[in-house]
């Protein structure tokens, strides 16, 4: 498939590019033109960039679910890139139509071809390598605590309020197991390593397991999973976290154009002490969150989403209990040759449920934190994309100890297959 498409690129019909780059602008002015997008789709096959068709005639069946020759052609396209159960799913709804007879040939010869390669398994992963750059790390610069995964882990004061580089990498292996009636099991093993240039204090492992089954309704306008999960992260090389939990989704294709999704997920903590901190576990206990989030296709280049948020904490001991509610925006524009931009701002606000007595006897802690990041990256090929980012995070608390501020530049590369 590779290959084919590396042959195509090079001999690319320069007619072809600009009737293609033409199209798109007749759908970016009038995104509902099922003309201009069908033929968007017919010149992005020919010019090789498969996904690109796959899109344009995905968006044409949302918009109109009875359009039968473009579910051929779509078939025919998921076939070539290798998503066999999708292309037969889509083959048999427009047998079930009752064809003419030589479309009825047609399909069964394609079936006939497709069960020879269809598998039930599906396997995938990526690899993340990675360069960050901190002017502040820690969590708390006065307290002395590192944010891993929303966690504030105490560390000594040799780490705090230090500027510290770390080099990480992040490898995910996915499998998934196709059933009957549009539903799959699904699971993916991820490992995460970081290595600080000078806070080894902040080293962090991550081991995460998560699987689960999904499916899909109403011809595919509803999308529907549950997932059981549990992880580990080690600190300094020293057990610090174990939690295991579940999480529940519904995603509802609004219209062409807006997507609404709807959660909930629980967790269970368990801390573990280190040889030299043995109040970790004051923060055992569980948690609960709930989101909703809307996705909105302005054009085909930009994209919007906006997710609301709400959390509960509960913990040992009353002061690290606490409640939060976030709100969060993001937009994504793409560009011409597979750049993208993407900005992110969010706003949360915590409230805890009991005075520290060991840092203020007589205030009960809030914070409020915003978080804003812009990142620039490329899609050099189908498989290997690069990226920066640049985010800047403030904390304000009603306690100065937990006030925090931290400017945070990564460099990453991403392999998938």
């Amino acid at each position: 498939m590779q290959a084919v498409q590396a042959e195509q690129s090079e001999n690319i019909d320069p007619n072809l590019e600009s009737e293609m780059n033409r199209l798109f602008e007749e759908i970016s002015r009038s995104p509902d033109n099922l003309d201009s997008n069908y033929r968007y789709a017919q010149v992005a096959a020919k010019l090789g960039q498969y996904y690109k068709s796959i899109a344009a005639y995905e968006r044409m069946l949302i918009q109109n679910p009875n359009l039968h020759r473009v579910k051929l052609d779509l078939a025919v396209l998921y076939a070539q890139v290798g998503s066999n159960q999708a292309a037969r799913k889509l083959f048999l709804e427009v047998k079930e139509t009752n064809p003419p007879a030589q479309v009825v040939a047609n399909i069964d010869e394609f079936l006939l071809k497709l069960g020879q390669k269809i598998s039930r398994h599906k396997f995938g992963g990526s690899v993340t390598l990675g360069y960050t750059s901190d002017s502040n790390p820690n969590a708390a610069p006065n307290s002395g605590a590192v944010d891993v995964f929303g966690v504030g882990i105490p560390v000594d004061d040799s780490v705090t309020d230090n500027a510290d580089d770390q080099k990480f990498a992040q490898a995910t292996l996915s499998h998934r197991y196709s059933l009957e009636n549009n539903k799959s099991i699904n699971t993916t093993a991820s490992f995460y390593k970081s290595v600080q240039d000078n806070a080894r204090a902040l080293n962090t492992t991550v081991y995460s397991l998560k699987t689960g089954i999904s499916g899909q309704a109403n011809k595919g306008r509803l999308r529907y999973g549950a997932n059981a999960n549990c992880s580990r992260v080690n600190l300094a090389e020293h057990e610090y976290l174990n939690s295991h939990g579940y999480d529940v989704f519904v995603d509802y294709i609004l219209s062409r154009k807006h997507k609404i999704r709807a959660s909930h997920a629980h967790e269970k903590r368990n801390f573990k002490n280190s040889p030299t901190v043995t109040t970790y576990d004051d923060r055992d206990g569980r948690a609960n969150e709930q989101k909703i989030s809307l996705t909105s296709l302005i054009t085909p280049k930009d994209i919007v989403n906006v997710n609301v948020g709400f959390r509960r904490e509960h913990a040992a001991v009353d002061y690290y209990t606490n409640r939060s509610r976030s709100v969060a925006a993001s937009y994504t524009k793409m560009f011409d040759k597979d750049w993208y931009l993407n900005v992110n701002h969010g706003y949360k606000r915590t409230n805890y449920k009991d005075v520290d007595t060991f840092v203020n006897p007589f205030v009960v802690r809030k914070d409020t934190e915003r978080t804003t990041s812009i990142g620039i990256g490329r899609n050099i090929t189908s498989q290997l994309t690069c990226g920066f980012v640049y985010q800047d995070k403030k904390i304000k608390s009603n306690i100065q100890n937990y006030s925090y501020e931290n400017q945070r530049v990564t460099a990453s590369m991403t392999f998938r297959f």
